[in-house]
């Protein structure tokens, strides 16, 4: 670790971000901070007023890290890939899971996950099985899709309980299925809604 002096603001960044990937966001002090980082308050607080203006920050690495689980390819499928990294990173960290779900932050989460969530719509606007939707509709799917990713990332104990067996080609598998299921089922719906208005017409 650095001398006192040499101590700077992204060490402080890096540091408060172990604790709470270790230990959660409610470990997270100016003394566990300081503990990591074998020093005083002192340099935490010349960088920072105060903790909360730290946790920003920490959420910005947060979201760093998240977005490397939603790049690694696994399926070659972007959008699939992106729902498994999704999925994954909630299993695999769930103290950083649990930080960017937190009411109080939710604001800021989303403006980093904004530029995703307009990524995957133009990505769905490419899709040879999409042509003719507007963009609401594209959006309103993309919607529907994170609320399935985000049920199946909350649920790990419950998934495990009921299947042991679940390992990550498992769940792969799982989000394969119910990703095909949900895209098929809201196209389909479109179609009716289409052919229900073209007839009222």
């Amino acid at each position: 670790m650095p001398s006192k002096a040499k101590i700077t603001r992204e060490n402080i960044i890096d540091a408060a971000f172990h604790v709470v990937r270790e230990q959660g966001l409610e470990k997270l002090s100016a003394r566990s901070v300081a503990k990591a980082l074998h020093t005083s308050h002192m340099p935490i607080y010349s960088h920072f007023k105060s903790m909360e203006d730290l946790i920003p920050e920490v959420i910005e690495k947060i979201m760093h890290l998240l977005g490397e689980y939603h790049s690694t390819p696994r399926t070659g499928i972007l959008s699939l890939d992106h729902g498994i990294g999704y999925v994954l990173f909630a299993w695999e960290e769930p103290h950083l899971f649990a930080v960017i779900n937190d009411q109080r932050y939710i604001r800021i989460r989303n403006q980093y996950g904004a530029a995703q969530f307009d990524l995957h719509v133009k990505v769905l606007s490419q899709n040879p099985r999409m042509k003719g939707f507007s963009n609401r509709q594209l959006r309103d799917f993309q919607f529907l899709a994170w609320i399935f990713v985000h049920g199946v990332a909350s649920m790990k104990h419950l998934l495990k309980e009921a299947r042991q067996d679940m390992d990550e080609a498992r769940l792969i598998d799982l989000i394969r299925e119910g990703s095909r299921t949900l895209t098929y089922g809201f196209i389909e719906n479109q179609r009716r809604a289409a052919r229900k208005d073209g007839f009222q017409k």
